[in-house]
């Protein structure tokens, strides 16, 4: 788990998880894992009907789940900038009270990805013009940033996410 700059936002991967008290954070799973877990949904027997109203995202008490996997940015379009200002807007609404946890697999793709959002867009710890200037930055702080296909995604939707 690695806390970004004087904020109560940290960045983690699944195995983070453990550490955590729910009472005392606030925890977005940006990882299909706990999405399908969550509404007991499985790849095989119980796949989730994509017109499910929580298909996407689900928003509970201090819980905020993503159905995302790291891929393409196609996966990402199809949920559309909208979803990531939902999960700005969450973590606006808790990082004063609680400590603000974002997951993904392994820490590296997703989740950096919506810390480096946060900082650059609400917080404005780093530069907002461009991802390009603000992923220069974020990585002086974070190097495990890795991004698949969220970091295209976010890189051409910049203005539209706020």
């Amino acid at each position: 788990m690695f806390k970004l700059l004087n904020t109560n936002l940290y960045i983690g991967a699944m195995a983070d998880l453990d550490e955590i008290n729910y009472q005392d954070w606030a925890v977005v799973h940006a990882t299909q894992t706990v999405h399908y877990k969550i509404f007991n949904w499985d790849r095989k027997f119980n796949k989730p009907n994509k017109n499910h109203p929580n298909y996407i995202c689900y928003e509970k008490d201090n819980r905020f789940s993503l159905n995302w996997v790291d891929g393409e940015a196609h996966l990402f379009n199809w949920s559309g900038a909208g979803t990531f200002i939902k999960v700005l807007d969450f973590i606006d609404k808790w990082i004063q009270t609680k400590t603000v946890l974002i997951h993904c697999d392994q820490g590296q793709s997703r989740s950096p990805t919506l810390g480096l959002l946060y900082l650059a867009k609400r917080a404005k710890l780093i530069p907002c013009q461009s991802f390009e200037l603000a992923r220069t930055e974020f990585v002086k702080m974070y190097p495990y940033y890795s991004p698949s296909g969220i970091g295209d995604y976010v890189k051409t939707k910049w203005e539209d996410i706020r």
